[in-house]
């Protein structure tokens, strides 16, 4: 009897080049390039020609009267054809494929070979980035697209920067674990591939029902084709042999910062991340040295390498620069999963609500203005994220009690003309235990800080306490250690970004207590 096919999956820069390279060396597999005519990351393919005969007006299915599923079969039998010939070039019966990009398509892959045992390598997400970002000198002019930007969902390219990648990482292994649930499917690291291939190998090929001929591992000796225009290919030709070296390049090649922010968009299940810290309350005013820390910059590029693409706001020299990444780092960092509801008020086409829900987190967004509807509705289908909406005419929010498991406003609250029930309802809607995250402007005249009218009303940092700080449901008793030498650098920062700008901001987090 035939053996089914055997489909690798894995993030791009996780280890599928090396792990197609070993297979390929066993004598009864032969695993090939990558073969992006397959699925639909090229212009012209197998999963597109499927789409087209069996959905439309047009389509052959329902003009022909020939159901999907008898296509499918064809279609099936079409690529099993083109593998099995290459094969039997190799004087081998049965045969393996590994495209990266195919993480997209893990579905499609399932539905034509369902029947076939699936391998799925991963990497440390921290390596991952890394070599994804950061061309080596023998990489350069592989693929100069590849270079600059990041193919981040169908239809959705980024700039290639290890936020965006790091970002990528653990969506597409979220998305391998959830369409691989239920099959024939062995994971495996990479670095337990370097570290102790036989035993790996051997447990791969126990999988794949094929004995493990070790010889297999001095890919060196053995006839693959490495083609010049796959980034993996050169990396795999160039080592000659399985190596280590690569392993752990994160510890030495990234600065604490950069592995600070990697760290907090990281996947416990896949990364040694520090432990989570339970967010506790705290309120700070605007820093002029925060906002320009590499912390809180590589936030900020972050931010708009992920919303550039999407129209999303970008911020060069607005208060969000520190407001953004001082709530990140003071807990929003920790609002991760799929468990997750949190409802984000009023921050229009802000990217943050967006991050969390490339995250996994379920977003409800809560807008006056029906227009940025159509927006929002285009970054959805291009993310492919769990986000929705309400349009409201008041504070009032059409939410139940204790539904959310985080509420954040950004800069929204003196735009708001009922203060106090807009924090009323936020916390009406926050579970027990749950985070408010909310940012704000502070306005003193005292101070000598003007601000607006028609921009709403700024708070005074005695009307924050009052009306927000010791709110009954968020416990504090103690007064904020205001940090107030740190004014006038940023009220005087603050004003070269716009003549209005005679102000300071604020940011806060608030647990509900009660």
């Amino acid at each position: 009897m035939k053996k089914p096919p055997i489909l690798i999956f894995g993030v791009p820069r996780s280890g599928t080049t090396l792990l197609r390279t070993i297979l390929n060396c066993h004598p009864h597999i032969a695993c090939g390039p990558e073969a992006p005519w397959l699925a639909n990351h090229a212009s012209h393919n197998v999963m597109a020609l499927f789409e087209s005969l069996t959905a439309g007006e047009y389509a052959f299915s329902r003009n022909f009267g020939v159901p999907p599923d008898r296509v499918l079969a064809r279609l099936r039998e079409f690529v099993d054809g083109l593998f099995t010939d290459f094969a039997s070039q190799q004087g081998k019966a049965r045969w393996a494929h590994k495209t990266p990009d195919d993480c997209l398509y893990v579905p499609f892959y399932t539905q034509l070979f369902p029947e076939a045992r699936y391998l799925h390598i991963v990497r440390h997400p921290l390596d991952v980035a890394l070599s994804t970002a950061r061309i080596p000198t023998h990489q350069k002019g592989v693929s100069p697209w590849h270079e600059e930007h990041l193919l981040f969902e169908q239809g959705c390219v980024t700039q290639n920067t290890l936020f965006t990648c790091m970002l990528r990482c653990r969506r597409w292994n979220d998305r391998i674990r959830t369409d691989l649930a239920g099959r024939a499917c062995h994971r495996l690291s990479y670095e337990d591939l370097v570290a102790k291939p036989a035993e790996t190998m051997a447990e791969v090929c126990a999988f794949l029902d094929e004995p493990f001929p070790p010889e297999i591992l001095d890919y060196a000796k053995f006839n693959t084709i490495f083609p010049s225009w796959e980034r993996g290919s050169v990396d795999v030709r160039a080592a000659g042999g399985i190596t280590g070296s690569r392993v752990g390049r994160w510890k030495t090649e990234l600065t604490a910062d950069e592995t600070r922010l990697l760290f907090s968009l990281a996947d416990p299940r896949a990364a040694a991340t520090p432990p989570t810290e339970p967010v506790l309350s705290a309120v700070r005013l605007a820093n002029t040295s925060e906002t320009i820390s590499p912390l809180f910059a590589g936030l900020i590029e972050g931010l708009n390498a992920l919303g550039a693409p999407l129209s999303l706001y970008t911020f060069t020299n607005w208060s969000k620069i520190w407001e953004y990444p001082w709530l990140w780092f003071h807990g929003l960092e920790t609002m991760d999963g799929a468990d997750l509801r949190i409802v984000d008020i009023g921050s229009q086409f802000s990217p943050m609500p967006w991050l969390l829900a490339a995250r996994g987190a379920r977003v409800t967004l809560i807008e006056t203005d029906p227009h940025w509807i159509p927006m929002w509705e285009k970054a959805r289908a291009a993310l492919h994220v769990a986000v929705d909406w309400h349009i409201v005419s008041s504070e009032t929010l059409p939410l139940p009690d204790a539904c959310a498991d985080a509420v954040t406003s950004f800069s929204v609250i003196e735009h708001m003309r009922d203060k106090p029930r807009a924090i009323a309802e936020a916390v009406r809607i926050l579970k027990p235990q749950a985070p408010l995250f909310i940012s704000f402007d502070i306005c003193e005249p005292a101070m000598g800080m003007t601000f607006p009218e028609w921009n709403g009303h700024a708070l005074t940092m005695a009307e924050f306490e009052r009306e927000i700080w010791f709110h009954p449901a968020f416990g504090n008793r103690e007064k904020p250690q205001w940090n107030l030498a740190d004014i006038p650098a940023f009220q005087a920062w603050h004003l070269r970004s716009a003549p209005h700008h005679n102000y300071v901001v604020g940011a806060a987090v608030l647990v509900k207590r009660h």
